[in-house]
């Protein structure tokens, strides 16, 4: 089974503080930063790929975005990431500003797409599906789908609410937040690198410190990965409507039965 559908990592157990926050917006080569810097031994690295498979981990997230309290939002985080290098994707998306102070010496990498125009329509392509009400009554069924959902409605409130932005598959939604990024970077007297996956290892080795291992920069292709998933889920879905159609069926036919 792909990424996002199926997680078989364990979470670490090993305390460890966060040392690299991966920035960069979803569709931005952020699998691909995660293999990279878990050959660079910044090891593990979280990724929305070992999140969205868990509910559990689905509602932490959630809910860590509701919470206004500094203080219980931190602690909510400190359960998702503790024990993880890196972090990238959405969890540092939502929480740059908090995991900067909770690690003030893990560094920032924005990934970035050369051309933001192709990063807003490759969102679209990739991920627009799973924002739609069909995704949510075909899945509706299966907790994790539910949550997906509702996570990604969360996004869209979390993008309003913080930049009064209501599309965010837009070039102009992807300029806005890379600059917030900056900012919040600068304000915190932190360096952020601004990467991209064709640069390779080179920069973001020299940012990090660390040697340039053999062999090339990782390119992990998710574009494909969400289309085999977006077929998996729906057939997964429908399957089950009409498992419970059938149920329902047999149940009626059953109950109706004992009163002839």
């Amino acid at each position: 089974m792909p990424r996002f559908l199926t997680d078989t990592r364990k979470p670490p157990t090993n305390p460890q503080p966060l040392l690299v926050i991966g920035a960069g917006l979803p569709r931005t080569a952020t699998s691909s930063l995660q293999a990279a810097l878990e050959k660079l031994n910044y090891d593990p690295c979280l990724h929305m790929a070992q999140i969205i498979p868990h509910a559990k981990r689905q509602e932490l997230l959630i809910n860590a975005s509701l919470e206004k309290d500094t203080a219980k939002r931190q602690k909510q985080l400190h359960e998702l990431v503790d024990g993880y290098a890196a972090v990238c994707d959405m969890p540092a998306v939502f929480f740059l500003s908090d995991l900067m102070d909770m690690y003030p010496d893990a560094k920032v990498i924005l990934s970035v797409r050369p051309d933001a125009e192709i990063w807003a329509r490759s969102c679209a392509d990739s991920l627009g599906f799973f924002f739609t009400r069909r995704f949510y009554w075909i899945g509706f069924l299966w907790k994790t789908d539910r949550l997906w959902y509702r996570l990604n409605m969360r996004i869209l409130e979390w993008c309003s609410e913080r930049f009064g932005e209501g599309d965010i598959f837009s070039a102009s939604f992807g300029g806005r937040y890379n600059e917030a990024v900056r900012e919040v970077v600068k304000e915190k007297g932190g360096v952020v690198l601004e990467f991209r996956a064709e640069d390779g290892w080179g920069p973001l080795c020299g940012f990090l410190g660390r040697e340039v291992p053999g062999g090339l920069f990782p390119r992990v292709n998710e574009k494909r990965t969400f289309a085999v998933i977006r077929w998996v889920l729906v057939l997964k879905g429908l399957v089950s409507w009409v498992l419970l159609g059938g149920l329902v069926w047999f149940g009626c036919k059953y109950m109706l039965g004992l009163f002839v």
